[in-house]
């Protein structure tokens, strides 16, 4: 009996099908492919997340893996809702944040298949009338929705997140595309994660498919693959019976929107998460219908041939998927999301015909849930090698390299107006900067001296301030992000604005250039 409790507070759940009542033929067929590994197999890992929820690190996590075209174990522990005791199981709904990214851009590329779009044609073509009155965005860019797929369009960072409890309008991803959809890089220069790229995306498959994101996504990709806990949320509310999301202090949030949907507004269970995987390791004749085997390829394995791929170390990001190959000549193929409330993983292992999903109801998890993945294919494959997601793997701190010792001076422009400022390079290793618009009123600080990671010419960077920009609350405790690109002596890309890292509202990029003045 104490056994049985402690599993029933822990929110323990064995198995899907004793949680569901609906079922189509795709989701029967499914469950029936099942082969399960028996409990004791995985009871380290297990172990491993039971710890991890009874030390308040996590609230829940629910994962699922298969090999060899089928599902051989999956498993969830926790609340999906601690606070109306509903167990997670691996059925929940959870918040994929950017995993959402390779579902959305398996959309894009079956209307590529279909003739309905070509991926190697500007993405101008294909969105209305979104670049006609575009202010700082150019009229014609030049672009193509391979590279917007890819990564490599020249936008920058950029994020939005509403509050539910905030009165504040949601605006028009048009309007925000128009405002911040400037050209951080030229375009194949540079890989630069952005989000505002996957808003795009999305507008597109809505414009050319004829229907909401929403209803493409459930009518194309999830309804056929028989993902039944799947969706794509359109407003501030979360599915029915989808986990809850908690903040890293443990205390649940309150609900959330993300204005760029095709870049991370899927909810899916873990089930459904490792089906999509499936999908795309599969060559059977019915996935190949819905995409060739070839775009499937073309999705892991695409480099734009003139672009910097400068993070997570020898990787690269094809179309909707990160891959590199480990020291063994294996193909390692993943995606991560992560924002208030949510920590996924996808991780797909073409040679070793392994897919593997997590998902966590928490804030900053993904080192968790990178963790269950690595333990959950180590059960399979005992001789595999921890795989690392550093981002900044690859980098090192600056000190003083001399390409970028000595003083810049520049400027960011925010929206109509420019700030000036000075960076200067110095030779303990710290980067001091000066903003000569300072007042006693402001909150920008009249300077402030902070480290830098660089990586050959790529540098990237973060001290604290609060940008005197329109979209920006005036409020202590902001921050900027640099990614900058040295050409020469000139240093380019985006500064990004993102409120107080409590509560995450915002990530807006501004153009930075600076000037080499004295080394």
């Amino acid at each position: 009996m104490q056994a049985k409790a402690r599993d029933e507070d822990k929110g323990f759940c064995r198995n899907r099908s004793s949680n569901h009542t609906h079922e189509n033929i795709n989701t029967s067929k499914e469950r029936n492919r099942i082969t399960r590994y028996a409990s004791s197999d995985f009871k380290a890992v297990e172990l491993q997340i039971l710890l991890q929820i009874e030390n308040g690190k996590i609230p829940s996590a629910a994962f699922s893996i298969a090999k060899n075209g089928k599902i051989v174990y999956e498993n969830a522990f926790g609340w999906a809702d601690r606070e109306q005791k509903i167990a997670s199981t691996v059925g929940t709904p959870y918040p994929l944040a950017s995993a959402s990214k390779p579902i959305v851009a398996t959309a894009m590329m079956m209307l590529h298949q279909r003739g309905i779009v070509d991926i190697q044609s500007p993405a101008s073509h294909y969105a209305g009338g979104w670049f006609s009155c575009a202010t700082s965005a150019p009229a014609h860019p030049a672009y193509s929705l391979r590279q917007l797929l890819n990564h490599t369009s020249g936008l920058g960072t950029y994020g939005r997140i509403y509050w539910n409890d905030r009165d504040l309008p949601v605006k028009n991803l048009e309007d925000s595309f128009h405002k911040y959809g400037f050209l951080a890089q030229p375009p194949g220069k540079v890989f630069e994660y952005s989000n505002l790229g996957y808003g795009l995306i999305g507008h597109i498959i809505e414009n050319q498919g004829g229907t909401s994101l929403a209803d493409f996504l459930d009518t194309e990709v999830f309804n056929p693959l028989g993902m039944i806990d799947s969706m794509m949320v359109e407003n501030f509310s979360s599915p029915v019976k989808a986990a809850r999301k908690y903040g890293a202090s443990g205390l649940p949030l309150i609900e959330t929107y993300n204005d760029t949907p095709g870049a991370g507004n899927v909810f899916a269970s873990a089930h459904d998460l490792t089906l999509f995987g499936l999908f795309h390791l599969s060559s059977s004749g019915d996935s190949q219908s819905m995409l060739s085997q070839e775009n499937k390829l073309l999705m892991r394995s695409f480099v734009e041939p003139t672009a910097r791929y400068s993070y997570y170390n020898a990787s690269h990001y094809g179309l909707g998927w990160y891959f590199r190959t480990d020291s063994h000549g294996n193909t390692i193929v993943w995606h991560e999301g992560g924002m208030p409330g949510a920590s996924a993983i996808i991780l797909l292992l073409p040679e070793q015909d392994i897919v593997a999903s997590v998902v966590i109801n928490a804030t900053d998890a993904n080192p968790q849930a990178q963790t269950i993945a690595n333990s959950l294919i180590q059960v399979l494959e005992p001789s595999n090698q921890s795989i690392s997601f550093d981002a900044t793997e690859g980098f090192e701190r600056y000190t003083d390299q001399t390409e970028l010792l000595g003083r810049w001076e520049g400027r960011i422009t925010l929206g109509a107006s420019d700030l000036h400022w000075t960076l200067t390079f110095k030779a303990d290793g710290s980067l001091f900067a000066e903003f000569p618009q300072h007042t006693s009123s402001s909150l920008l600080p009249k300077q402030v001296t902070f480290p830098a990671l660089v990586n050959d010419d790529m540098l990237v960077a973060t001290f604290e301030t609060t940008l005197p920009a329109p979209d920006i609350a005036q409020k202590p405790n902001g921050y900027v992000l640099l990614r900058l690109l040295r050409h020469g002596d000139e240093l380019s890309g985006a500064a990004i604005a993102y409120s107080s890292v409590h509560r995450l509202e915002h990530l807006l990029p501004f153009r930075c250039y600076l000037l080499r003045k004295t080394k």
